[in-house]
């Protein structure tokens, strides 16, 4: 019977498109910065009431199929929206968007409390872009504040391979893998505020006084170390270095005085609904199944119902006849987008959520078809491809990541979760994929995380934070905002990915709570999905595995996602 379904849904992807209204006008357009008439790239431009939208390329030109009468609504990092009259004119439109001047004068303060990063070489100062050799700054990336030691920490870095155990002894080698690859394991040195010390201190430096951690890879620490940076350097600057003990900010820790949590376990909507309450209402009151689905095709035609939350309502309301119906309405939701990633990735999110893994496959692999260039859909799709058993093609997929080998692409930015992944794959299912050209480092026996949460929204514009608090009530806030994180954004957006992930180790046993609030508010007709997936155990046969998908536009106030032992 499950083969049946699976086998009626995706033939229902396929169906002819209904309901579209035809947009024969093509028109071009360029979206430019006030005052300074800069071309804005990666700014979105949707039509209004529709799931059809393009992103403006580095020149800031788009080329969208419109109506006379249609309305654009134009979105970018650091601006004001703006919303454009589309008329019978065929000229280009110029559209100038005016910068947000809170948030840059608010970032602009931030800053001003930052001294500019340096690196040290041969004891002279010089900023990090004059450096000459390759480095990789990995402080803000890998340490958050549930780490306990910078073995924790090294376990995140890609490179890295960290052998044995807290009770037995702890050792850090320099993987090698930019170079010879597959090359023995060299144990790398480590250097704090200057000074060379034994590996072993990396137990007892708490990471909430580390304010950089540079790692130095086997050529570049040579040239900058000389003989005693061949394995490959750690360099790592405390808050007890001169240089930046009055200045630089402390890492974010759920230790710092000041931050105790009395909030206690607050409410939060697991129901995505926002806009489509009134149909809700409507449809319910249907006695039959043929007649939910009448009320239904009557309701879809209507203008308030071209919206994202209210094709998920009616998909999780037909679900109780059975999958299939459920799948008619996602097919409905499927054939509108018109290749919208973020619609594509939120249908994939529902589907996951519930189970459906074959038909979230179909979608990221169509996500990935017709954006090649969005870098977190290559992991998607070998991510659910090793979910469904198809790990040949999910380890050729995870080796491209690996080793940047797809044209134009750079998966640098998830690195730490594709290692992660693919570790995971290889220590659960050896037997069925191939080694070869494998490097060693991913060949671990005894590869686990006790907690791995992963956070993915639908769209990188979105602001919102996630807050973890400790069984001992202290806690440490994400934020994802441009105030923050303005760089992170604007990578994720020219790139194309929207993730980040969490591990907790050797961390304080008891009750977590994970907790979300959205910054941002956005209500329109494609709002922000959230999908949180929590791992515990992963790697070990007793893995478990949660998702849950919600709304940020629900979460305008701060409410408790989850909460888990530990």
């Amino acid at each position: 019977m499950k083969t049946i379904l699976k086998l009626i849904a995706l033939l229902l992807w396929c169906a002819p498109l209904l309901h579209a209204q035809d947009r024969n006008l093509l028109i071009q357009g360029t979206v430019t910065s006030m005052p300074d008439n800069q071309p804005i790239a990666n700014a979105v431009v949707t039509i209004k009431d529709t799931f059809i939208e393009t992103e403006t390329g580095a020149n800031g030109v788009f080329t969208l199929s419109v109506a006379p009468g249609d309305q654009l609504l134009v979105n970018a990092l650091l601006m004001y929206p703006k919303t454009v009259m589309v008329s019978t004119n065929e000229q280009p439109l110029e559209i100038r968007m005016q910068y947000n001047a809170e948030v840059l004068e608010a970032i602009t303060v931030r800053e001003r409390q930052e001294k500019e990063e340096y690196v040290e070489k041969d004891f002279n100062k010089r900023n990090k872009n004059e450096v000459g050799y390759s480095y990789e700054d990995v402080q803000t990336r890998f340490i958050n504040g549930v780490d306990v030691d910078l073995y924790t920490v090294a376990k995140k870095i890609p490179m890295l391979d960290v052998v044995g155990n807290p009770q037995e002894g702890q050792v850090v080698y320099n993987s090698r893998m930019r170079g010879a690859l597959g090359g023995s394991k060299v144990p790398i040195q480590v250097v704090v505020d200057g000074i060379p010390v034994d590996q072993n201190a990396l137990g007892f430096i708490d990471p909430r006084q580390v304010t950089n951690m540079t790692v130095y890879r086997s050529l570049a620490a040579t040239v900058k170390y000389g003989a005693f940076g061949a394995g490959g350097v750690i360099s790592i600057t405390t808050t007890n270095s001169g240089d930046i003990r009055s200045s630089r900010k402390k890492t974010p820790s759920l230790l710092v005085k000041g931050n105790n949590y009395n909030e206690g376990i607050l409410p939060i909507s697991d129901n995505i609904t926002i806009s489509s309450a009134p149909s809700m209402q409507e449809i319910r009151k249907s006695p039959t199944l043929s007649e939910a689905q009448r009320t239904y095709n009557e309701q879809r035609d209507q203008p308030e119902t071209r919206n994202l939350v209210y094709y998920l309502d009616m998909a999780n309301y037909f679900s109780k006849w059975g999958a299939v119906y459920e799948y008619r309405v996602l097919s409905d939701l499927f054939r509108q987008a018109n290749n919208n990633p973020r619609i594509l990735r939120a249908i994939a999110f529902e589907l996951e959520e519930k189970g459906h893994l074959a038909q979230a496959t179909f979608v990221m692999e169509k996500l990935l078809e017709v954006h090649p260039d969005n870098i977190q859909a290559y992991r998607d799709v070998a991510r659910l491809y090793a979910a469904t058993g198809r790990y040949k093609l999910a380890t050729a997929l995870y080796k491209q990541m690996i080793y940047n080998t797809v044209p134009n692409l750079d998966f640098e930015p998830i690195h730490p979760i594709v290692f992660n992944e693919f570790r995971h794959l290889i220590a659960n299912h050896k037997s069925k994929i191939d080694f070869r050209g494998i490097p060693n480092e991913f060949l671990s026996v005894n590869f686990k995380k006790d907690i791995r949460i992963v956070l993915e929204y639908t769209n990188p514009l979105a602001e919102f934070e996630v807050q973890f608090v400790s069984p001992t009530k202290k806690y440490f806030t994400w934020r994802h905002s441009a105030f923050y994180n303005e760089d992170v954004i604007e990578d994720e957006i020219s790139k194309g990915y929207a993730i980040k992930e969490f591990t907790i180790e050797d961390a304080d046993f008891g009750n977590w709570l994970v907790n979300v609030k959205s910054i941002d508010g956005n209500t329109g007709a494609i709002p922000t999905l959230l999908k949180y997936t929590i791992y515990q155990d992963y790697g070990l046969p007793t893995e478990t595995k949660e998702i849950k998908v919600i709304n940020l536009a629900n979460q305008s106030e701060k409410g408790t996602l989850d909460t888990f032992i530990y």
